[in-house]
């Protein structure tokens, strides 16, 4: 049990367990600005063998120390990561060690800013349909959120596929959520049984998860019979090799990676455009400067996701004792690490909750790990590139015929895998 680090104390049977489900931005916000860059979350009874014992690392030092030791004292065999490849499989998102590293290998050459590069044409065409929606008319009010989730969704889908998947979109707008919720619900339990036992939460896991898998295989199934030599993601992870062995992606490992492409790649980059258009939509002036000087579509972009990151907290596990931040961690702790925190550490942003563009124009003095939207180290996002020129693209298209306006206040947060509005977020979308 880590000793020494400052910390809340929580309640006497599930410690810190029912405030971070609750509001676990909150509570770790709260605990940073509390008791510092390194706290320590009980977990379980006060005394006895099922006290545990959960490190929150927010310093970008012990941020580095963290996402970068993976494979040297840090690794991802945590109950967050073991849930998630319950639902998504064996991809690049949820392996470790050797198969991860072949995997790696194996995929790295298909998001090279090069191939990523070209997407553009593709992402240029989805941003067109999206300013052209029957629903976005000059004065017309639109839900943010829904519009930016049909983008993201149609062009993970052509990327990955080959076509649109317009006839999946509805079906995924329930089950996306769905997923991340029953995720996030299985990892806040106090055990996690196993999903062979028929409990009423494992069978709704399992029979979301079954939804998820029927639609990739709908998918694949017709980039399998595509007339012609396709290019798509698909046609590319069945072809890779690695370039160390020779060895292909098994049949089994194309269709996890499809699934975390389809599922994650979306949701991600939907969340920072909605947050970042609503963000924008609220500092007009701002706006104007964006929409008149392409150059700060990414400075935008950059600070939404300083604000509201789609990764909002990652965990990994110490896999031998270390020291962290200046306290001995032993082997077996489980350590946080949060960009919702850290990008508000205050010496590193003045005035951290204001949204300002021009943290991120120019050279900036400020420690690598101060600022980890896509994560870090070895594991750092593998579609960062993807995802950013996505986003730009769907930007300049949006804010160069339309004027966004904020209606109501500000979105209220949902803190499943990722982070995501609670509800519409709605903005008025008026000619430019």
């Amino acid at each position: 049990m880590a000793r020494g680090i400052p910390g809340p104390s929580g309640g006497p049977l599930l410690g810190m367990l029912p405030a971070f489900r609750r509001d676990v931005l909150g509570c770790t916000l709260d605990s940073f600005r509390r008791y510092g860059d390194i706290v320590a979350y009980p977990f379980g009874p006060r005394w006895g063998p099922l006290r545990r014992v959960v490190v929150g690392a927010y310093h970008p030092d012990d941020v580095h120390q963290v996402l970068t030791g993976t494979g040297h004292g840090f690794n991802r065999r945590t109950v967050g990561f073991e849930v998630m490849t319950e639902a998504f499989g064996y991809g690049l998102l949820t392996t470790e060690g050797d198969t991860w590293l072949r995997q790696r290998r194996t995929l790295q050459p298909l998001f090279t800013p090069k191939r990523v590069a070209g997407y553009a044409a593709l992402m240029s065409d989805e941003a067109r349909r999206i300013v052209a929606d029957e629903s976005v008319t000059p004065g017309a009010v639109v839900d943010l959120h829904r519009l930016m989730q049909r983008y993201t969704l149609r062009v993970v889908g052509r990327a990955l596929f080959g076509e649109d998947v317009d006839e999946f979109v509805e079906d995924l707008f329930r089950l996306v959520p769905a997923v991340t919720a029953a995720i996030r619900a299985r990892v806040v339990q106090v055990a996690q049984p196993p999903l062979s036992w028929p409990t009423p939460r494992n069978r709704r896991f399992t029979r979301l998860r079954a939804a998820q898998y029927a639609v990739v295989d709908r998918l694949l199934a017709r980039a399998s019979h595509q007339p012609g030599d396709r290019d798509n993601l698909v046609t590319r992870l069945r072809a890779a090799r690695d370039p160390q062995t020779g060895q292909p992606l098994s049949a089994q490992e194309v269709r996890d990676q499809a699934l975390i492409f389809l599922m994650a790649g979306h949701e991600t980059t939907a969340g920072a455009l909605t947050f970042t258009l609503d963000l924008l939509g609220r500092h007009p002036e701002a706006q104007d400067k964006v929409a008149a000087d392409a150059n700060l579509v990414r400075p935008a972009l950059l600070e939404g996701m300083r604000l509201y990151p789609p990764a909002y907290v990652t965990e990994r596990k110490v896999g031998s004792d270390t020291v962290l931040g200046g306290y001995p961690v032993p082997r077996g702790t489980m350590v946080l690490t949060s960009p919702w925190v850290t990008h508000r550490h205050p010496a590193y942003w003045p005035d951290p909750e204001r949204f300002d563009l021009t943290r991120f124009v120019g050279n900036q003095n400020r420690p690598r790990y101060a600022y980890f939207p896509f994560g870090g180290g070895p594991r750092s996002c593998i579609g960062e590139h993807f995802a950013m020129l996505e986003a730009e693209v769907l930007m300049r298209a949006l804010l160069d015929r339309y004027r966004v306006e904020a209606v109501g206040g500000p979105p209220q947060l949902r803190a499943y895998v990722t982070l995501r509005p609670a509800g519409p977020v709605l903005a008025r979308l008026a000619s430019r």
